[in-house]
């Protein structure tokens, strides 16, 4: 039984992650850039008993490669606004289709930022990907040029989360998981802050202030079990495991908020299935 609780908990990752997407949307419209900022806020404390007990503090502390570290809280914040705006201003599907961009961007931008190669079966993975998002902006759209801001933000969100990723990977020498996560939330925050003051200070709801709580909660609880899971099963497994995220978050939004997915945004997020995985398994 012992064997099978990181798979439990890579499984419970998914379903959090998936639930979190689906929270965004009760939260307030008036203003992004206050939301985001109490999010990696609240975030923030809510991490810090947990880095205590890794006995991540002094590592924290330290703050090694800080020229990394400060582009990491950039992207972090980047990639919690993207997503927030993509899913208020599109289709659930849509966004965490766009999202779900990710392992394509980290493995095209690899060979700039990391100095790694692209074999056959990437760039044919790569190919599928494009194809896919392409699908999932329908064609006849880009004809007429209308490109969904929604959908745009979402993919765009899948670049900040790459390079999260890929400065991750350069840190990973340096800093522990929970020390890593804790920075670029914490220095995330800090780039939110003078969003939040220029934008008027605005106080979410209590009801926005419930839902902020609870994406903290769903950030902090699934970062947790995702670092346990990783930490006995190969990445490579885990990847897969990891993109029934957006699948969770397709069939909640059907559920509560009767979203159906187009035929073409399900043809492209099965080619951004097949992409993903062919990376995942190239990488193995």
């Amino acid at each position: 039984m012992h064997k099978q609780f990181p798979f439990i908990a890579l499984f419970t990752t998914t379903v959090i992650y998936g639930l979190t997407n689906i929270l965004i949307r009760f939260a307030s419209k008036e203003n992004y850039f206050s939301t985001v900022f109490f999010v990696l806020f609240f975030s923030t404390i809510m991490f810090l008993p947990i880095l205590k007990l890794a006995s991540g503090l002094s590592e924290v502390k330290s703050l090694r490669q800080l020229r990394l570290i400060v582009p990491l809280g950039f992207f972090v914040a980047a990639t919690w606004f993207l997503i927030y705006f993509a899913i208020m201003n599109t289709s659930i599907a849509n966004a965490v289709l766009g999202y779900m961009t990710t392992p394509i961007f980290v493995i095209a931008l690899s060979p700039f930022l990391l100095k790694e190669h692209i074999n056959k079966p990437i760039a044919a993975a790569l190919f599928l990907a494009l194809l896919g998002v392409l699908l999932i902006f329908d064609p006849q759209n880009l004809i007429r040029a209308i490109a969904p801001v929604g959908i745009i933000s979402g993919i765009f969100a899948g670049v900040a989360s790459a390079m999260v990723e890929i400065i991750g990977r350069k840190l990973k020498n340096q800093y522990g998981p929970f020390s890593l996560t804790f920075l670029g939330t914490s220095m995330g925050m800090l780039f939110m802050f003078p969003t939040f003051l220029v934008t008027g200070l605005i106080i979410p709801d209590t009801t926005s202030v419930i839902v902020i709580l609870l994406l903290g909660l769903g950030g902090v609880s699934g970062s947790t079990l995702l670092y346990y899971g990783l930490k006995h099963i190969p990445a490579s497994s885990a990847s897969i495991v990891l993109l029934l995220e957006p699948f969770v978050s397709i069939v909640a939004a059907f559920i509560i908020f009767i979203e159906v997915p187009s035929i073409l945004t399900i043809l492209g997020a099965v080619l951004l299935v097949v992409a993903d995985i062919i990376i995942i398994q190239n990488q193995r």
